[in-house]
């Protein structure tokens, strides 16, 4: 099993937020989108991630974006922000998928899926849009457990033949942390905002929410986490089980789901 230490090391994995990127959000935080714009410009790699994402069919603008003042003025400043983290989760996204049989754009594709239809329930229902970032959050951590998952395969085998028990049960015996823990570690990481963290949490659906303001949103992504999870790409790679869907606590917003991202 995976010891207090080994745990730390696993989320050294997934390393803090680089000074261009941390200074990008600030300026972000800021609505200051010229000075957003130049931190964004010192950090190549980061340049070509949003390039190369604004600029794909998912997102259908009609003309090239090439500078960062067009893309963050184009997207708005929380779309903006939810992309900069999703750019964190591809940086550390492996090539090659230890346990999961998964690759970086099945999974990227998968990623993408989740931050669009997200952005989709935001937009319908209103939602705060500081909470869009929470769909890039998530995606995290699959990345971590699929090393937890790679290194002690043996125990993870034998859980499964024990039983048939969850992934997130399973990475709980394994290394005594949930999927939820996990993702909230690698959220404060990057120094996500704590109530962004807080409705990451409440979507796995594990408790009762009294907190009027986080219940609905923390119940749609709760069946958009479910839902993208088990889409073909993510069963066929083994990664679907990390989320128990909780049928009462889904109950109350299942149509306005159907609704907003529909049925295929």
């Amino acid at each position: 099993m995976v010891t207090p230490q080994q745990i730390g090391e696993y989320l050294k994995r997934v390393p803090p937020l680089p000074e261009a990127l941390r200074g990008t959000l600030q300026k972000l935080e800021e609505k200051e989108l010229s000075e957003a714009a130049k931190a964004a410009s010192a950090d190549p790699a980061l340049m070509h991630y949003l390039r190369q994402v604004v600029n794909s069919a998912a997102y259908g603008f009609k003309q090239e974006l090439k500078d960062p003042m067009q893309i963050f003025s184009a997207l708005g400043i929380q779309r903006a922000k939810q992309l900069l983290y999703a750019y964190m989760v591809h940086s550390v996204a492996p090539e090659k998928w230890g346990y999961f049989s998964l690759d970086k754009e099945a999974f990227s594709h998968f990623q993408v899926s989740l931050m669009q239809r997200w952005e989709r329930i935001v937009s319908a229902e209103k939602i705060d849009e500081k909470f869009m970032s929470a769909a890039a959050i998530l995606s995290a951590g699959l990345i971590v457990a699929d090393a937890i998952f790679a290194d002690h395969a043996s125990d993870v085998a034998l859980l499964k033949e024990s039983g048939d028990l969850d992934l997130d049960t399973i990475l709980e015996r394994v290394s005594r942390l949930s999927f939820e823990r996990l993702v909230a570690e690698i959220a404060k990481r990057w120094e996500v905002q704590s109530d962004i963290i807080r409705l990451v949490s409440l979507a796995f659906g594990k408790e009762e929410c009294d907190d009027e303001g986080l219940c609905t949103p923390a119940r749609l992504l709760h069946l958009l986490l479910f839902y993208e999870l088990s889409r073909p790409v993510m069963l066929e790679a083994g990664a679907n089980a990390f989320i128990s869907f909780n049928p009462e606590f889904a109950m109350p917003v299942l149509e306005r789901f159907q609704e907003i991202v529909g049925v295929e």
